[in-house]
């Protein structure tokens, strides 16, 4: 066997260890109890990422899909998040997300946000974001 072959076998390995790493990741994180499939939205222009929520406490967690990080790559506090709308995806966003989703516009502090969750998970949502104690 040559140099070449070894080493594109040992590559060929470690690709497919490391999809099997991001695909166990998101597989355990879903189990979790208090998680939720969620595709986020930083602006209006930019482009939906997908990922897991996990409710802990007052913050929502959110992890990007396609990673191996343990820590959330994006935390909302339920006292900071103000949801300004909901809407079924448009047309151009049925590009990127399913026909049953819901887009809520939120506003998390003064930065827009957007994210596209299921019917039920938006259900929990709006109740996680009540549930918090009255501002003084």
């Amino acid at each position: 066997m040559h140099i070449i072959d070894i080493v594109a076998v040992c590559l060929a390995i470690a690709v497919v260890l490391l999809c099997a790493l991001v695909l166990a990741r998101q597989r355990f994180m879903l189990r979790a109890a208090g998680t939720i499939p969620v595709a986020l939205r930083p602006s209006v222009g930019a482009r939906w990422q997908y990922g897991v929520g996990r409710y802990a406490g007052g913050e929502l967690r959110w992890y990007r899909s396609l990673g191996v990080g343990t820590r959330p790559n994006r935390v909302l506090q339920r006292r900071t998040v103000q949801v300004v709308s909901r809407h079924k995806p448009g047309q151009a966003e049925l590009q990127s997300l399913p026909p049953t989703a819901v887009v809520v516009e939120c506003r998390d502090g003064d930065a827009p946000l957007f994210l596209a969750l299921g019917e039920s998970a938006y259900t929990g949502f709006v109740s996680w974001l009540e549930a918090s104690a009255p501002m003084m």
